[in-house]
């Protein structure tokens, strides 16, 4: 390995594990408060300005599972899915070949619904918001989205498995723009550099977390997204 990288790697491997620390307790931003926020903010600028120059967006292709963000639309989904569900994961599929990029929310039954009726323990159903993503000419850690439209999967209802039932979709011939999100940190399909420099992460967070690839985004409104890379024992299911 060039001595460059090995330099690169080392420069961002504490940055990376002060976030990792900063985000842990915070059940991905869902009970952060705002100097939470505001910490987590300026661990993001320090990461940012440690890596080296995002002179591209590399592979994104994969599952992604959200760990952290400070959006409110994001941040009131359990509360708008009601009393009988809750949003249990949210996270990306994105596919470099076809150019999209889904965005998915999974719901499963609350607490107290599978403990009066366990046959409903493990149900899920995943909405899906479908765009086209194109990285921005000039701006090479820009990303645009275009809307395509949205997919709804149940993947479990009262115990049995649905994995193999065809969603439920509304995709569109227009693809309206959807925004934009500027990349201030990813890493690629090799995972994170130097994974042992995580070691001082905090245990809190899961292992997983600290050894997947990371994306640190933020959004044309100015909010943050952090999302790791899952395998596919932890994905989002088949399409």
């Amino acid at each position: 390995m060039a001595l460059s990288v090995v330099l690169a790697a080392v420069a961002v491997a504490t940055p990376r594990a002060a976030l990792l620390n900063a985000i842990a307790p915070l059940d991905r931003g869902f009970s952060a408060k705002p100097a939470d926020r505001k910490a987590v903010a300026a661990a993001i600028d320090v990461l940012a300005k440690a890596a080296p120059a995002q002179q591209a967006v590399p592979d994104i292709g994969g599952d992604w599972e959200l760990v952290y963000t400070d959006a409110p639309d994001i941040l009131g989904l359990d509360a708008q899915a009601g009393p009988f569900v809750r949003c249990s994961r949210i996270g990306q599929r994105i596919s470099e070949r076809e150019g999209t990029i889904e965005n998915v929310i999974e719901y499963e039954p609350r607490e107290w619904a599978t403990s009066l009726f366990s046959n409903l323990k493990g149900d899920r159903l995943q909405q899906r918001v479908v765009t086209s993503f194109a990285r921005r000419e000039g701006k090479p850690a820009t990303v645009d989205l275009k809307i395509r439209g949205v997919r709804l999967l149940p993947r479990q209802a009262l115990g049995v498995s649905l994995e193999s039932a065809p969603p439920l979709q509304l995709l569109g011939p227009l693809e309206p723009p959807f925004g934009s999100f500027e990349v201030l940190y990813c890493e690629g399909p090799e995972g994170p550099p130097l994974a042992e420099g995580d070691s001082a992460a905090d245990e809190s967070l899961d292992l997983l977390c600290r050894q997947a690839s990371l994306t640190v985004v933020r959004t044309q409104q100015g909010y943050f997204s952090i999302n790791r890379r899952v395998g596919p024992g932890e994905g989002w299911g088949a399409d």
